[in-house]
C-alpha cells in the first residue's frame, strides 16, 4: 500500500486520465458545444429527495443572513439558466459534491460532465451519448432497453402490474430485505429491485442505455406522451456500473416547482433538511428554456472502466480518506 501522503491512483492512470478529459472536450467542441464554468457553491441547490448537497452556514462565506449555501450536486440548475440566457449548446467537466457518498463507486467529491443539446429530442439524446461512450471506452454501440423491460427480464414482473405487496413478497422470496413493512413506497421497491438485482446484469458486453423510466421516478424529465406511466429518462450501464443519467429536459416552470415542493415533502419524511423552493431556475424557465436534452455522466466512473480499476480510489489521487 502507499503512504497516506500519496496519491492513491497509480500515475498511469491519472495521465489516462487527462487523455479522456481531453478526448470528451475535444467531443462537444468539435459538435459546437460551449464549455461552461458554473459556481459549485450556491444559496440553492437541485431538489432531490435522493440527493443531498453539502451544507455551509452563510457566516462561512463571509455573507450576512441565516441562509444556508450548498456545494452542488449538479450544476444542473445553473446551466439551465443558462440556457435561459440564450447560450445555446452547453457542456461542463467540473466537480461536484453529495454529502456521505462514499465507498468503491462513490466519493463525496466527484468529478461530472453534464452536457445540455438544444432542440435534441430524447432520440438525439441517446445517440448523443451513445456516440460518447464510444469515443471514451472504445465500446460498441449501445443497446437500448426500455425500463419495464429490463426488469422483466431480470424478474420476471411485469413492473406496471405489481402492487407494493407484490414487489414485498417477492423481495422477500428472494432474500433481498427481511421484513414486508420496510417501505410503504412502490417507488422504494422497484428501486430496491432495480439495484440489487437488474443493474449488475446490465451491460456486461456492450453499454445498455435503459430509458421510460416510471413517471414516478421522472425527476425533472417530461412525461412521455405516448405511454404517461413512463417519463421521458434514460441512464447508461456498463459492466453492471451506472455511467450516466439523461432527460429529455422538462420546461414547465410550474410543474418544476410541483416536483420540488414533492421532493420536499418526501425528503422531510425521511428525516432530511429541506432545500431552498425559492430558485432562480423557476423563474428563468419562465422567461423561456429552449426544448433540449440533458444528461450527467460520472466521468471518474469512466476512467474506472478504462483503466479497468477495481474502484474509484485507483483514479482519484486523493479521495475523502486522503484528501
Amino acid at each position: 500500500m502507499t503512504p497516506e501522503c500519496l496519491s492513491s491512483a497509480p500515475i498511469e492512470n491519472l495521465v489516462r486520465r487527462a487523455a479522456l478529459a481531453k478526448a470528451l472536450r475535444d467531443f462537444f467542441d468539435n459538435r459546437g458545444f460551449v464549455e461552461v464554468q458554473t459556481p459549485i457553491l450556491s444559496r440553492f441547490s437541485v431538489i432531490d429527495r435522493h440527493l443531498d448537497p453539502i451544507r455551509i452556514e452563510a457566516h462561512s462565506v463571509g455573507v450576512n443572513g441565516d441562509q444556508s449555501w450548498y456545494l452542488q450536486t449538479s450544476p444542473e440548475q445553473s446551466m439551465k439558466r443558462l440556457l435561459a440566457s440564450g447560450l445555446g449548446s452547453c457542456y461542463q467537466l467540473g466537480s461536484v459534491f453529495r454529502s456521505g457518498e462514499f465507498g468503491q463507486f462513490h466519493n463525496p467529491e466527484f468529478t461530472m460532465a453534464e452536457w445540455y443539446d438544444v432542440q435534441a429530442d430524447l432520440n438525439g439524446g441517446l445517440e448523443l451519448l451513445d456516440a460518447l461512450l464510444q469515443r471514451l471506452l472504445n465500446t460498441p454501440k449501445a443497446e437500448h432497453i426500455r425500463f419495464a423491460q429490463a426488469f422483466e427480464q431480470a424478474t420476471s414482473l411485469k413492473l406496471f402490474d405489481c402492487d407494493l405487496q407484490t414487489l414485498g413478497e417477492w423481495s422477500l422470496d428472494h432474500k433481498l430485505i427481511d421484513r414486508a413493512d420496510w417501505s410503504d413506497d412502490w417507488d422504494d421497491w422497484v428501486n430496491l429491485i432495480f439495484s440489487l438485482v437488474v443493474q449488475p446484469s446490465l451491460g456486461l458486453k456492450r453499454p445498455v442505455i435503459v430509458t421510460h423510466f416510471p413517471a414516478t421516478q421522472a425527476a425533472l424529465a417530461k412525461v412521455d406522451r405516448q405511454d404517461p406511466r413512463t417519463a421521458e429518462r434514460f441512464e447508461a450501464f456498463y459492466l453492471g456500473v451506472e455511467l450516466a443519467n439523461g432527460y429529455h429536459e422538462l420546461c414547465d416552470p410550474d410543474e418544476l416547482a410541483r416536483r420540488a415542493a414533492l421532493a420536499n415533502e418526501q425528503r422531510i419524511a425521511d428525516g432530511k433538511f429541506p432545500l431552498p423552493l425559492e430558485n432562480p431556475l423557476i423563474e428563468a424557465m419562465r422567461l423561456g428554456i429552449p426544448n433540449c436534452c440533458g444528461c450527467a455522466l460520472g466521468f471518474d466512473r469512466v476512467v474506472m472502466l478504462a483503466c479497468r480499476a477495481s474502484g474509484l480510489h485507483e483514479v482519484i489521487p486523493f479521495p475523502v480518506d486522503r484528501a
